[in-house]
């Protein structure tokens, strides 16, 4: 029987999960504002930092119990970002420019070999060395997209960073889906099962793609994507389209980045996005850098913050060179060229969330796995930032 007092909060206070990422997100403002007005350091810098200190600290921000909403979350806000970055690739201007798919070709297929040689050198197992080479490739959509628009950068680096960031994520995703393949013949020793899994996850997450493509056309086509109660049909395509992939387990990150890719070449200028929706998707923003960090644990320094450290180097120099030796065909100045390379340098929530899918199929794999790349994404998402922020100021297309 329930106390006549029962109305009363219990003792002593125990603040729920919601409360303390209610308080990570304000901190977290707050953090980026100071560092941006104080020391002119990227906002999202200031996120990174709320984020590994809200996960490392052990205040319970993001509690095993609150993982699912966490990840659902991640799923919705990167989605979105991913959306909007393929809709920013023209496969026209690729055609009319075939430098460009040499230099993204390049840059990541440099980024896989030199990174799977620093790793089996510092003697990481072979399969866990292949898959953190291949998300490697990666640049972070979400940082890439936020930076572009906090500094308003316009010009043609800011341009290919965009479309060379679409085009080594896709590398990465696909990539990464074909290797999960080998992994499952490595766990479960099914031939049958191990040609079939990579196969369904692409195939799956190509038909949503399409389907969402489809249905995009069909509004903007019909209706003013510009009013905002269009929009809300809009935003509920992509939530449903993230659902669904999650019912059928293909990859979210694929079948948005794909239908984004297939939208813009099946319109001349599409325009999905009206002004208002810069204020909803920031506070995305925030909430997917903050959590991103939230997993972070000390200890995965000792495990994995050599290799990281071999990792990033590698994959800094890979990416460099990878631009560089195609800048000139392509129509870049040297100049141009090293900050484009260098402004390739961010990895974050995509290669979480790859990550994360690895262990959702494969619970027992590796734990050097995640330990390497979120010590990768500390530094990445700490520091990354800023080199973009320099490099885009070093050739005059920063215009805050």
């Amino acid at each position: 029987m329930s106390s006549a007092f029962s109305f009363l909060p219990s003792w002593p206070i125990a603040p729920n999960g919601v409360f303390w990422a209610g308080l990570a997100l304000f901190v977290a403002g707050l953090c980026g504002e100071l560092c941006y007005r104080a020391w002119r350091v990227p906002r999202v810098s200031g996120y990174a930092v709320i984020g590994l200190f809200a996960g490392s600290a052990g205040i319970g921000a993001i509690d095993a119990e609150m993982h699912a909403t966490s990840r659902l979350l991640l799923d919705v806000a990167l989605g979105l970002l991913l959306f909007e970055l393929g809709s920013r690739l023209d496969l026209r201007w690729i055609r009319r420019n075939p430098w460009l798919i040499a230099s993204s070709l390049a840059e990541a297929t440099l980024t896989f070999a030199l990174v799977l040689m620093v790793l089996l050198f510092a003697k990481v197992s072979a399969p866990v060395a292949t898959m953190l080479a291949v998300i490697s490739m990666s640049t972070s959509p979400a940082m890439v997209i936020q930076l572009k628009t906090e500094l308003r950068a316009e010009g043609q680096v800011t341009q290919r960073l965009l479309t060379l960031t679409a085009l080594n994520s896709m590398y990465a995703v696909v990539l990464e889906k074909l290797v999960s393949g080998w992994l499952h013949q490595e766990m479960y020793g099914n031939v049958f099962a191990t040609i079939v899994q990579p196969l369904y996850l692409l195939i799956g997450s190509l038909i949503i793609a399409y389907l969402l493509a489809r249905a995009c056309v069909f509004f903007y086509r019909r209706v003013n994507m510009q009013d905002e109660h269009s929009f809300v049909a809009l935003f509920g395509l992509v939530l449903l389209a993230i659902a669904i992939a999650n019912v059928f387990k293909v990859s979210t990150i694929l079948s948005l980045l794909a239908a984004g890719i297939i939208f813009k070449n099946l319109e001349e200028k599409p325009q999905l996005w009206p002004e208002h929706f810069g204020t909803a998707g920031w506070l995305l923003t925030v909430i997917l850098f903050v959590l991103t960090l939230t997993t972070f644990q000390w200890r995965d320094v000792a495990i994995g913050g050599v290799a990281a450290l071999g990792l990033i180097a590698a994959r800094l120099v890979a990416k460099l060179a990878g631009v560089l030796v195609f800048a000139k065909p392509s129509g870049l100045g040297w100049k141009q060229g090293v900050a484009l390379g260098l402004s390739l340098s961010p990895m974050s929530a995509l290669a979480y969330l790859l990550v994360d899918d690895t262990y959702r199929l494969y619970p027992q794999f590796d734990p050097t796995l995640r330990a390497v790349m979120l010590c990768s994404i500390v530094l990445l998402q700490t520091v990354g930032p800023w080199i973009v922020y320099r490099s885009l100021a070093l050739v005059g297309e920063r215009r805050e």
